[in-house]
């Protein structure tokens, strides 16, 4: 192809070379020669052309990517991994992004510890855009390896999608989601699911304004928005009761064969259920650490443990365990401040999580005690609701009935028709 003079000059006199990679995209999207050239003269890495960030681009759409290439490599925004000294930042950018749900505006709080939830997540990758030391969009995304219909796939985890206020309507929802920067991104997985609030219509049509199809096979129901609904029971907390206490007690490292052998029984034939080991339990526990990791410094409060040992708890009853489950108090860091959109209706709710859980065959009332005395422990912690995801075990839905349990309902998309997803498991590290 011919280059222009201002080709020579933004190159320093030399033509730019158009590699093999943009001259098959150009052609298989009818790219003008002149736009090709320009993506030549800025040099935008092959790597880079070769992910989703630029592929299926019709030309309109790939000049508007350009421009944003030109501003996030030498114009007044940067786009990165978030990182730990972005923590009072992150905070601040999800305090000015709410989401407006029916009537309610509602703006999800992270702080002290900003990031304490994706501590808990796999393969996480957080990417921001920064404009000086204001963060001004983030999303995130988790690559795990799960079963769906009982085959062993790797998935991507799509969250986190936040854009302040002042910016929205901008494009930097879109741009922040294509930064493709981290290792763990460059792996292929199958496909991509998310969970959205069922009434959150807003971010449905902002992924049909930019992927038309992504909600492509994904159910549809009236009144709300795509997807397979997925339910948690929310049950407030109570004052505990000693009565429920009786053979509970924290987990050894030695009870671990015996603990993932219930969770894996109590959640067989789930999809996005992964069998756990007793080593993958372990150093979930540990934190990451080999063995014993830092002590809690009040002096020192960059690091404070997230979910560990201290928060793994058995009932033991006749010759073994019966019942086993951790408790993630989410709300020290993460909580929901619902507003009445026009109204002066306010309230801010913190919750306790449920994680890693599991009982014996026919353990049910083990479970439901377990369950009541977590249920004490989130009232001592000051939260408001312990959150469980147990929609796929009745006999214990009905044994907890009593402790009126408020369902919170949302949608997952999953657009794979090949491989439908027909029973989800919710982890609520991933909620």
């Amino acid at each position: 192809m011919a280059s222009s003079n201002d080709d020579r000059a933004s190159t320093g006199g030399a033509a730019p070379a158009i590699s093999e990679t943009l001259r098959r995209l150009a052609e298989q999207n009818q790219w003008p020669e002149d736009l090709t050239r320009r993506i030549a003269a800025l040099r935008v890495p092959d790597s880079s052309l070769n992910t989703w960030t630029w592929y299926g681009l019709n030309p309109e759409q790939a000049a508007a990517q350009l421009a944003w290439h030109e501003r996030l490599t030498s114009g007044d925004l940067r786009g990165r991994t978030a990182a730990f000294t972005d923590n009072d930042s992150f905070s601040a950018l999800w305090a000015d992004a709410p989401e407006e749900i029916g009537e309610w505006e509602i703006t999800v709080e992270r702080g002290p510890d900003a990031f304490a939830q994706f501590k808990l997540q796999e393969n996480v990758f957080l990417p921001v855009l920064a404009l000086g030391n204001e963060l001004v969009a983030c999303c995130g995304f988790s690559r795990r390896n799960v079963l769906i219909a009982g085959r062993r796939v790797s998935v991507r985890y799509g969250q986190a999608l936040r854009v302040r206020r002042a910016y929205r309507r901008k494009g930097y929802g879109d741009q922040v989601r294509r930064l493709s920067s981290s290792p763990a991104m460059s792996r292929p997985e199958i496909g991509q699911y998310d969970i959205m609030r069922t009434q959150n219509f807003a971010v449905v049509n902002w992924w049909k304004k930019f992927v038309p199809d992504f909600f492509e096979n994904t159910p549809q129901r009236e009144g709300s928005v795509p997807g397979i609904p997925v339910t948690v029971a929310q049950f407030p907390a109570a004052q505990p009761s000693s009565g429920d206490a009786a053979g509970i007690r924290p987990a050894r490292r030695d009870d671990l064969p015996a603990c993932t052998a219930l969770i894996n029984r109590t959640h067989v034939g789930m999809d996005l259920f992964r069998p756990c080991s007793a080593e993958w339990l372990e150093q979930v526990l540990d934190e990451g650490f080999w063995n014993d990791g830092p002590q809690p410094n009040p002096a020192m409060d960059w690091w404070q443990p997230v979910y560990s040992w201290r928060d793994y708890l058995v009932l033991e009853e006749g010759s073994g365990i019966r019942a086993c489950a951790g408790l993630w108090d989410r709300g020290r860091d993460m909580r929901e401040r619902w507003r009445r959109i026009g109204g002066t209706d306010e309230r801010v709710i913190g919750i306790a999580c449920v994680l890693d859980f599991g009982y014996a065959e026919g353990g049910d009332e083990s479970m439901a005690r377990l369950l009541r005395h977590l249920i004490g422990r989130t009232h001592l912690l000051g939260r408001d609701y312990l959150a469980v995801p147990i929609e796929h075990l009745p006999g214990l839905v009905a044994l907890m009935d009593g402790h009126h349990p408020e369902l919170d309902t949302r949608a997952l998309r999953w657009n794979l028709k090949e491989l439908p997803i027909t029973r989800p498991y919710t982890d609520l590290r991933y909620w």
